[in-house]
């Protein structure tokens, strides 16, 4: 049956001190004993006797019964091995019982119970168990408690912290001779005070000055408590304690007394402190590092993910920390080889990675262009993992490129110049002679009248001497470069303007010309007649080109955002052969044939964009055909430009 059902009635009425033993009990044999209830004497009984080594023991508890399963008697009797229930039946079921000690407050019932069912075994209530065990053991532990033992001060005197024993109602019980040391106290000082007089120098209690009571708490609250309390020091400056507060409680679990131990932490505080200054600052530096910065650990899981790498990658920390991988962004295969060249001291320092050229792979799928640098990441000689560093490759790849530009057009401008110095040159001293020819070529076609073969022939100098004329003309205007007289002028009415004088001809009776020219744009300013000139070329060029038949379609419109004019001119030939496609603006290329052009006209159109502002270009669609873009800004770059060629704005 179970303890609570044992037929006893817990009392006041104290049991005889007399105690039965089996007969013959040899006084060397450790009495064994049963105990009944007595929360902390039974749990003090378990510890004290429990750990006794076989042959010295004055007292072998035998097993354990209470009415709370869960309480201190049981849970202390498992776990130093001894027999638990809360069944009286059960107990007195063992073998080898000596007496009961019913350390509850009196239970006649439960005295009689024992005697009826197990009458070969003694009884003993809690006044008389403990009044044998006082005698029976030479140095009893029954009831005493660390703080009223003979040898507790020696004890907490060699302790290396602050200990400090009060009662419930604050009074300073003991302290250790630590606590004196640090706080410089005489043993006297401390008589009859309370604890926050002595550890605080307050005149009230700690609650009334509103700071916290950490007695009140472990009072309250029945468990130890620990903090870091801080406080002023002597020198005004903060310093740190651990105070750690423990009750003692009486036989019945009553707090009586609490034991507070404190030392001194401020150095230990401080040095966390600059600690979490240092990593605060260094995870700043990361933060705040324009590149990207990674750290993964041995298997490739992200550690660190800067906010350089989010702006690289588009990820942010967050979902590549929790849920991502190296491989997210980093081709798993080429980072075997890197943590392989790390690895190895064939490709630098050992653990090292040199800056090396490489793409990662954006949120969106981009392939960045990147520099990584890299390192492995040793703790006592073992690898833990690695960090990376990723430079954005992409302005600096664009500025190499744009360079490269720069310079190759550097290059075709110092041709052209040399070209153009020589084209002038060649220009004016051929002007000179080719203007003679015609003029004795027209005093012979005089004196030749009526001679029809003479004529013929005389002809044909007088249009092959105006051939090298024209070409003379181009020469001296590719050689100018400049912008001639400005106006304002509306580029519709000069586009329409252009088509009429040049679809009437007869190189344009089997092309299909359409125009779409957005109306309400504003006037454009610039040299009217270069303009026309490009958009002459360009016409031509596309009749050229589809060999008198085809259609022909000429755009402009006007993007005011860009203030600037976008005129295209789209033929349906053949388009640009692609080894011809970058050569089609250098001076005298061309694939007509010989007497059909002179490679001039898309270079004196490019160079009349330029001078303006703005450009020429050409595409080949994939459909077929080839469409120019011509354009322009509202107002040129400058009024009027200096030649280019230093030395020929001579006429």
């Amino acid at each position: 049956m179970k303890l609570m059902n044992a037929g006893c009635s817990f009392g006041e009425t104290p049991c005889s001190p007399e105690w039965s033993t089996r007969p013959g009990w040899p006084e060397h044999e450790p009495l064994c004993v049963v105990l009944v209830n007595g929360a902390e004497i039974c749990r003090r009984l378990l510890l004290d006797f429990g750990s006794a080594p076989p042959g010295l023991e004055y007292i072998k508890i035998k097993g354990v019964a209470a009415e709370d399963p869960d309480g201190i008697e049981l849970q202390t009797a498992r776990d130093v091995g001894v027999f638990a229930t809360t069944r009286i039946d059960d107990l007195l079921a063992l073998d080898g019982i000596d007496t009961v000690f019913d350390l509850s407050e009196g239970n006649v019932g439960l005295r009689e119970t024992v005697l009826q069912k197990r009458p070969d075994v003694g009884f003993m209530n809690r006044r008389a168990a403990l009044a044998v065990l006082e005698k029976l053991v030479p140095s009893p532990k029954v009831g005493k408690s660390l703080t009223e033992s003979p040898d507790a001060q020696f004890i907490l005197d060699t302790l290396p912290y602050r200990i400090m024993v009060v009662h419930r109602d604050k009074t300073v019980c003991r302290v250790n001779q630590t606590f004196l040391k640090e706080l410089k106290l005489a043993p006297e000082a401390i008589e009859g005070k309370r604890c926050y007089e002595i550890r605080y120098g307050l005149d009230r209690p700690c609650e009334e000055m509103g700071k916290p009571c950490l007695f009140d708490e472990v009072v309250k609250t029945g468990k130890s408590l620990s903090t870091i309390h801080e406080m002023a020091g002597a020198d005004g400056k903060p310093r740190y304690e651990v105070i750690t507060v423990t009750p003692f409680r009486d036989a019945s679990g009553r707090v009586i007394k609490l034991l507070e131990c404190s030392r001194d932490v401020t150095d230990r505080v401080h040095l966390e402190m600059k600690a979490q200054e240092s990593n605060v600052f260094l995870q700043n530096v990361i933060q705040s590092t324009v590149d990207g910065i990674v750290a993964v650990d041995t298997r490739g899981y992200v550690l660190i993910f800067n906010e350089g790498m989010e702006r690289l990658t588009g990820y942010s920390a967050e979902e590549i920390i929790q849920n991502g991988h190296l491989t997210a962004f980093y081709d798993i295969e080429v980072a075997r080889e890197n943590m392989r060249k790390m690895r190895s001291d064939d490709y630098g320092p050992r653990g090292k990675l040199n800056p090396m050229s490489m793409t990662i792979t954006s949120k969106t799928g981009e392939e960045i262009p990147v520099t990584l640098s890299a390192s492995l990441i040793m703790i006592e000689g073992e690898e833990v993992g690695s960090v990376g560093v990723f430079t954005d490759m992409r302005e600096i790849l664009q500025m190499r490129k744009d360079l490269e530009e720069a310079h190759l057009q550097l290059v075709e401008s110092e041709k052209i110049a040399s070209i153009g110095r020589m084209a002038a040159g060649v220009a004016h001293e051929i002007n000179n002679p080719l203007s003679g020819i015609l003029l004795y070529a027209e005093l012979v076609k005089e004196a030749l009248e009526g001679n029809a073969g003479g004529l013929d022939d005389l002809q044909e100098i007088v249009q092959q001497t105006l051939r090298c004329k024209k070409i003379v003309a181009e020469l001296l205007e590719f050689s100018r470069q400049s912008i001639g007289k400005l106006s304002s002028f509306n580029l519709e009415e000069l586009i329409d303007k252009t088509l009429h004088l040049l679809v009437s001809q007869a190189a344009f009776q089997d092309i299909h010309v359409t125009r779409s020219i957005e109306s309400d744009m504003p006037h454009m300013i610039g040299d009217m007649g270069q303009i026309q000139q490009v958009i002459t070329n360009l016409v031509i060029n596309a009749a050229d080109a589809m060999k008198g038949k085809g259609d022909l379609a000429i755009e402009a419109r006007y993007e005011p955002g860009k203030k600037r004019f976008i005129i295209k001119v789209r033929d349906s030939g053949p388009g640009i052969p692609p080894e011809h496609r970058d050569r089609i603006f250098d001076i005298f290329f061309t694939t007509k044939p010989v007497g059909k052009g002179t490679g001039l006209g898309l270079s004196i159109s490019r160079n009349i964009a330029k001078v303006h502002g703005g450009m020429l270009s050409c595409d080949c669609p994939p459909e077929g055909g080839t469409v120019f873009t011509f354009e322009l800004p509202n107002e040129p770059a400058a009024a009027e430009e200096q030649p280019v060629f230093i030395g020929l704005d001579e006429p």
